[in-house]
């Protein structure tokens, strides 16, 4: 058996080594994982009026996703959030009396005059049809607000087909600044019925990066501001798909002691099933590249 060879079994032995040491951790025995990743995304939107002002775009009006890139690959086929259910919306008391919950719907304050792409509502007290209507749409500029008036929201959010990469926005700090986003969320990934949590991970306001666009966001009648910058940030469950996620903040008025401050979460949520090579695959293309070097190499030695 000749030198080259000798050496390229070795190498061998090191892929295959790694490649099952691969599959031991992309597959754990016990729970499936959450792995976060930073994407770019690709939008539509009106330009802003005043090219000196430092925007990327009018904030007032629609921001149409038209695709996100991340790691090699371009995803443009997006699943829909298709179905809430609200499980706790802690209240709060207006000036005039109203009781709020924490959760509202907002938009950008032009958007419903803006013909590019549909939005949900801008209201107080949204309904689990108002949340649908707001993350159901590919409107980055119609998101669900979480105010720093009461302590806990917790929404589930489902889509029609199981799914396992996810893409949030958050509605960051002001235009131009250096804050990406501004609260966390804590995300779970729940079985089809809803009984165990398959999958973990909180997202934290440091996780972000900014996103290519700015919005504005009104909820009727109680806010109107911006601009904000944009934070991203994707997470993807190795090995497995879910159709529906728990979505938790919790401390948003940073009353309590016993838990940070999630500080109101104001985000859009969408999703995809995108192909992940089996371990198996990865070891296979390792093995051929390596048998296959060999060889070229045994050809120029000849």
């Amino acid at each position: 058996m000749n030198n080259l060879l000798l050496k390229t079994i070795a190498v061998f032995t090191t892929v295959t080594s790694t490649s099952i040491t691969m599959l031991a951790l992309i597959r754990p025995a016990s729970a499936a994982i959450f792995t976060p990743f930073s994407f770019n995304t690709h939008v539509t939107a009106t330009p802003a009026s005043d090219p000196n002002s430092g925007l990327l775009n009018d904030p007032t009006r629609d921001v149409r996703l038209d695709s996100v890139e991340f790691q090699g690959t371009t995803v443009t086929n997006f699943e829909l959030v298709n179905k809430a259910t609200i499980l706790q919306n802690d209240t709060y008391t207006l000036a005039d009396g109203t009781v709020a919950g924490v959760l509202h719907v907002g938009r950008g304050p032009n958007t419903a005059n803006d013909p590019l792409i549909t939005e949900g509502p801008s209201k107080i007290n949204p309904t689990a049809t108002d949340i649908v209507e707001t993350l159901g749409n590919l409107n980055l500029n119609s998101i669900l607000v979480t105010r720093e008036n009461a302590d806990r929201a917790s929404i589930e959010v489902s889509f029609a087909n199981p799914v396992n990469t996810f893409f949030f926005w958050e509605r960051g700090g002001t235009a131009g600044g250096p804050i990406a986003g501004d609260s966390d969320l804590l995300v779970e990934a729940l079985s089809d019925d809803y009984s165990t949590v398959l999958a973990s991970y909180k997202i934290l306001r440091s996780n972000y990066t900014k996103a290519n666009y700015n919005i504005s966001t009104q909820v009727f009648p109680v806010l109107n501001n911006g601009p904000f910058n944009i934070g991203s940030i994707g997470i993807r469950l190795g090995g497995i798909t879910t159709k529906t996620l728990r979505l938790t903040s919790a401390n948003n008025n940073g009353l309590r002691l016993d838990i940070p401050r999630d500080n109101g979460p104001d985000f859009k949520v969408l999703a995809a099933n995108v192909p992940v090579p089996e371990p198996m695959t990865l070891l296979g293309v390792a093995t051929a590249s390596i048998f296959g070097t060999y060889f070229k190499l045994k050809r120029t030695n000849h």
